[in-house]
């Protein structure tokens, strides 16, 4: 039989007296220390799972949103460059082809564009603005011709409107995103596709 030993033991004596005779027996006192406390099981309990999940959420929020909205930003100005160098070949193609060059903005039901005509030698005569784009009538100035609005580029690379008359100003299609147009995607930010009197195309960013 093995003997178990504790962390202390100590030898005693201790005499029995019976029927006159003293009895010496030696005993061994055990002293026995009280169980260490138990650690509690590693893991997560399910509210630590919870509070962790509600920070991420949280988290994800403040960065989707910035990016987002800087990402839609990018694809409006994309677009608005695009609207910039298409337009920008009416000078182009009036020189090539020696003839004025008629650029008409169309608004219709889902569907927008901006028509060359005639059209380029090399390239396609009209451009379709982007779904996620919107024209803003209100910043919009082209001179409107039966339900469109039209600028003529001349030979001599002026910018006439629909009377044949050369405008005094610069004419704009202002274009936004449009869930920044409805309010629900912030900061709003406007992009001017503006044409020069002389025929000069330039983008101009403005933050509302």
């Amino acid at each position: 039989m093995t003997r178990r030993h504790f962390r202390h033991e100590a030898p005693a004596t201790a005499r029995d007296r019976g029927g006159g005779t003293g009895v010496a027996s030696t005993r061994t006192v055990i002293s026995v220390y009280p169980p260490a406390r138990r650690h509690r099981e590693s893991g997560f309990t399910l509210v630590e799972v919870l509070i962790v999940l509600v920070i991420m959420g949280v988290l994800v929020a403040l960065v989707t949103v910035p990016v987002n909205s800087y990402w839609q930003r990018a694809r409006t100005e994309t677009t608005a460059g695009d609207i910039r160098n298409f337009l920008q070949q009416a000078f182009t193609e009036s020189i090539n082809q020696r003839t004025p060059i008629n650029v008409t903005l169309h608004i219709g039901a889902g569907i927008q564009t901006l028509t060359l005509t005639p059209a380029p030698l090399r390239s396609p005569g009209t451009y379709t603005i982007p779904d996620f784009v919107k024209v803003v009538s209100a910043n919009t100035n082209w001179p409107p011709d039966s339900g469109d609005w039209k600028l003529i580029c001349d030979t001599f690379g002026r910018a006439i409107d629909p009377t044949g008359q050369q405008v005094r100003s610069t004419q704009t299609i202002a274009i936004t995103h449009i869930r920044m147009a409805d309010g629900s995607l912030t900061p709003s930010v406007r992009y001017d596709v503006q044409v020069f009197p002389v025929w000069n195309v330039t983008v101009r960013k403005t933050v509302l």
